[in-house]
């Protein structure tokens, strides 16, 4: 007999062994991830404005598909590039953010740019590509969507790296290294500096 009889005791088992029973193996943890990348080494470039945009041409996510690229790859750029200058911009752009599945295999391509605009021209960039594959993604939709995750996961951690090499090799003269002072507050004004008179005599 072929596939899966499900009875009341077999129910009683409780699911991990179920799937297992079913020759469904058993889902691994995911790798831990953080909600952005603000708590990595900040690149403050010498900019006034750092623009931000996504290229809905190269982007694509195969369902189930719990991060979807384009918006993690944004969201790195958003948090990563800070602007700390006071002339001309940058802008920081998602060239390609695809996870496509093939069977029960998953292939994940990013590409990100950052350039530096003077009066809209390009004076310097940086690019940064990575590839992750993952073979066996399982064929149930919990499985399929760990497997994504995973390798979205260990795909951005690759382009975090890249990307700051890269933009450490490739903008060094824009990069500022020095840590903004905080700003100074008025006289008297909450949290500010506040005004006592000397004692007479």
């Amino acid at each position: 007999m072929t596939g899966c009889s499900l009875t009341r005791r077999s129910l009683a088992i409780g699911m991990p062994l179920l799937l297992l029973a079913c020759g469904e193996r058993e889902l691994p943890p995911a790798p831990p991830r953080l909600d952005g990348y603000a708590w990595l080494t900040p690149l403050r470039l010498n900019v006034a404005d750092v623009e931000v945009v996504e290229n809905t041409a190269g982007s694509r996510a195969d369902p189930p598909a719990p991060i979807i690229p384009a918006v993690e790859v944004a969201r790195m750029g958003r948090d990563r590039v800070v602007p700390s200058g006071t002339t001309n911009r940058a802008r920081f752009t998602v060239e390609t953010a695809s996870l496509v599945r093939s069977g029960d295999s998953i292939a994940v391509l990013l590409r990100a740019r950052l350039d530096v605009l003077d009066n809209e021209r390009p004076v310097a960039f940086a690019v940064a590509e990575v590839r992750r594959n993952l073979t066996g993604a399982g064929s149930s939709a919990a499985a399929r969507a760990r497997a994504a995750e995973t390798v979205m996961i260990r795909a951005m951690e690759d382009l975090n790296v890249e990307f700051e090499l890269q933009v450490r090799r490739n903008l060094r003269d824009w990069l500022l290294e020095t840590t903004p002072a905080a700003p100074v507050l008025p006289l008297d004004s909450p949290g500010g500096i506040q005004r006592q008179d000397l004692p007479q005599g």
